[in-house]
């Protein structure tokens, strides 16, 4: 067994040195005798395992779809925190699909609105694009998840969250702020002067997604930061503020309220958010019925002016009566279908369909929000940037992506030791054994650290079985590297305030074991003593009777038999 010792006696006081014959000397030469006084001390029983230093949370990140690297945000060298956004790239085409994803939502939900009889439906004086609302909402549970991936120290997938909680709002104000009707929310007075907000409510609602979108841009910051309660404290106060927008938005938008009777039959069962308050439903075909009616009223006037001038033309006006009739048909038609649903009730087949075909919308939908966080890379953890390889501008394709590493990291603050024990010491080691590591290029330093592997299988390169075992550093404000060459010794027995005396001063012989008590210092007189040992080390043996503390023994120069 190699065991070494790892701690000694606080103290042990060398009272002189002298010869066996008693004669003092100024030197000691080879083979002279110490005269050492027994005191406690801790005896501590290791054993020593070779090996490298390992820093096993090192990854390399890479983007998760092809397309053309934008920015990057470290350098070589940075130190990041958990969650920090390190490189990106260009989203537009992402950015489209998830519109295209949010429209076939749409386009599913219209669906089901055109089987609810009208009656069961509310109508609101203006809108804008429904989608803001639903946005908004997607907003708001992907900031309640980021809260709770906060809570539960998940720094990365809360960042994740949060950045899709920007997406989100950054949508919304788009469809809010629409180019197009700009001109149209100003109105002045009679002389062109004083300018009047139209929709003042459109104006706000637009003020606090941009609010919302800068406060979320804060909470990003302090995560990058390392400020994870501070961040917390901000998702907090974000929540509450996005309620208000919720609530502003909801207000001005297309928002149809079906009845829980009514959806009943789409609802899908317990899916969550597939409730009637959820739904954001466009216009039924009811409206189509009243815009032909209108259609076939200005149709029907057209007629009776050719009829009151009485030079009509016999065919237009045949032509323009077909136009009313056929207009009236496609208006009954519609109102007739409504009518049905509303007293038979629709197919449970048909609303079975329709059910399915937005469950799959908002799987698209949902999938194409998570493509977008692809274009993205977040650090997973804190740690150093030892390398970037890609820069901006480059181009990723579909045969690449996936094997071109962008950003390489390593977490500095976790280190082990990847080390070996010889197979006769190994089964005194133990998952949990304390171990004091010393690195080959830093001597005079002590690292500790604890047992978290020990292979179950041995190997033998150097001819001897060994098995490899994993030591966990402690923390330390020393700066380590992978790689570096150290040992460390496992305790395996561990002796507190016990009387220790050196090796050279125990004799042995048929198991009995014994030391030279000096009785007279200034004759050297000695007396054999026998002791019953403990535990021992390469250096120290721990005496559990046959001498007391403060006695004196005698330890020879060189090695007894």
């Amino acid at each position: 067994m190699r065991k070494k010792l790892i701690a000694t006696i606080g103290l042990i006081l060398i009272l002189s040195v002298m010869g066996l014959a008693g004669c003092g000397s100024e030197k000691q030469e080879p083979g002279e005798a110490q005269i050492i006084e027994v005191q406690r001390g801790d005896l501590i029983v290791g054993i020593t395992a070779d090996g490298n230093l390992d820093m096993p949370h090192e990854v390399e990140l890479r983007f998760g779809t092809p397309g053309t690297v934008k920015k990057i945000f470290v350098a070589k060298g940075d130190k990041v925190k958990e969650g920090t956004l390190l490189a990106k790239l260009d989203d537009t085409v992402h950015k489209l699909a998830i519109a295209a994803a949010q429209y076939d939502v749409e386009l599913a939900m219209n669906n089901i609105a055109g089987k609810i009889h009208p009656a069961l439906l509310g109508y609101p004086s203006y809108y804008p694009d429904t989608s803001t609302v639903l946005y908004v909402e997607q907003a708001q549970k992907e900031l309640e998840q980021a809260r709770e991936l906060m809570e539960q120290n998940s720094y990365h997938e809360a960042a994740v969250k949060l950045r899709m909680a920007q997406h989100d709002l950054a949508s919304s104000r788009y469809l809010l702020n629409v180019p197009a009707e700009l001109p149209l929310s100003v109105e002045y007075d009679e002389l062109g002067i004083i300018a009047t907000d139209k929709y003042p409510t459109l104006t706000r609602a637009i003020g606090f997604v941009e609010r919302d979108l800068e406060s979320i841009t804060t909470a990003q910051e302090l995560i990058e930061q390392g400020n994870y309660g501070a961040a917390l404290t901000k998702l907090d106060a974000i929540q509450l503020k996005l309620q208000e927008t919720h609530r502003l938005v909801k207000s001005i938008s297309g928002r149809i309220r079906v009845s829980q009777r009514a959806f009943a039959c789409c609802s899908g069962g317990s899916n969550p958010g597939s409730g009637a308050a959820s739904l954001l439903l466009s216009y039924p075909d009811t409206s189509t019925s009243l815009d032909l009616l209108r259609q076939v009223e200005e149709e029907l006037q057209s007629i009776q002016d050719l009829m009151e001038r009485g030079d009509y033309d016999e065919y237009e006006l045949a032509e323009a009566l077909r136009t009313a009739q056929h207009d009236i048909d496609m208006s009954k038609m519609i109102l007739k279908d409504n009518e049905l649903i509303f007293r038979n009730g629709v197919p449970l087949q048909e609303m079975r369909a329709y059910n399915l075909q937005l469950q799959g919308a908002r799987i698209a939908l949902q999938n194409a929000k998570e493509d977008l966080m692809k274009t993205e890379i977040l650090a997973p953890f804190d740690g150093t940037v030892v390398n970037i390889d890609v820069k901006e501008n480059d181009q990723l394709s579909s045969f690449d992506y996936s094997s071109r590493t962008a950003v390489h990291m390593v977490d500095t603050s976790t280190v082990e030791m990847d080390g070996v024990v010889d197979e006769i010491d190994i089964f005194q080691v133990k998952v949990g054994q304390e171990a004091i590591i010393i690195v080959d290029a830093l001597p005079g330093e002590e690292l500790k650290g604890a047992i978290t592997f020990i292979s179950p299988f041995g190997t033998s390169e150097t001819g001897t079985i060994e098995y490899a075992v994993t030591i966990s550093l402690d923390p330390t404000e020393l700066e380590l590297r992978g790689g570096l060459t150290a040992s460390a010794d496992i305790v395996v027995e561990k002796n507190e305030n016990v009387l220790l005396v050196p090796n050279k001063a125990i004799e042995s012989s048929s198991g009995d074991h014994w030391v030279k008590v000096v009785i007279d210092e200034t004759t050297g007189e000695t007396e054999e003593r026998k002791v019953v040992v403990g535990a021992q080390n390469g250096q120290f043996y721990q005496i559990i009777s046959g001498v007391e503390q403060g006695e004196k023994v005698v330890v020879e120069g060189r090695s007894r038999r």
